[in-house]
């Protein structure tokens, strides 16, 4: 069954220049490296039955949303992922009580 999109709605979608391109890979790729990493320590800390690093970990989500607003500062108007906004609420929490 074809399917027909409304195109009275749909606005224009601003590209991104090649530059641009390359500077959002490496940023996903960046974010796919620490998510690596605070997999790894999770893991590794579930494995040795012990608390995870708390410096260590503090700052690798602490890069991690860094990241994440660079990505959003490079395409404006696209909403930030709910992941992102639960750690971002979950940290916000944690600084306010210290």
């Amino acid at each position: 069954m074809p399917t027909t999109l409304p195109t009275s709605t749909a606005r224009p979608v601003r590209r991104l220049s090649l530059g641009e391109t390359v500077r959002f890979l490496f940023l996903v790729a960046e974010v796919r490296l620490l998510d690596l990493r605070l997999s790894a320590l999770y893991s590794g800390t579930e494995r040795r039955g012990r608390e995870p690093h708390g410096p260590t970990l503090l700052r690798l989500v602490r890069r991690w949303l860094a990241v994440h607003e660079r990505i959003r500062a490079l395409l404006p108007g696209v909403p930030e992922p709910p992941h992102v906004k639960q750690v971002r609420a979950v940290l916000g929490f944690l600084t306010e009580r210290t």
